[in-house]
């Protein structure tokens, strides 16, 4: 149980510098080297996001 427990831990600590690390200094840079067509296809997701925002506060 301990073990499984530090594990956690880890995670924990490890998981949200990881995310900032990608988000900002992976993700972001990298999309210029991306046309147009091609980001709008990786950033799909955001646009039925707000759709399902705008859905759920009606």
């Amino acid at each position: 149980m301990d073990d499984i427990k530090n594990l956690m831990n880890e995670l924990t600590e490890f998981y949200p510098k990881h995310i900032e690390k990608e988000d900002k200094h992976f993700f972001i840079p990298v999309m210029k080297y991306f046309t147009k067509i091609e980001q709008d296809k990786m950033l799909i997701h955001e646009k039925y996001e707000k759709v399902i925002e705008s859905l759920q506060n009606k």
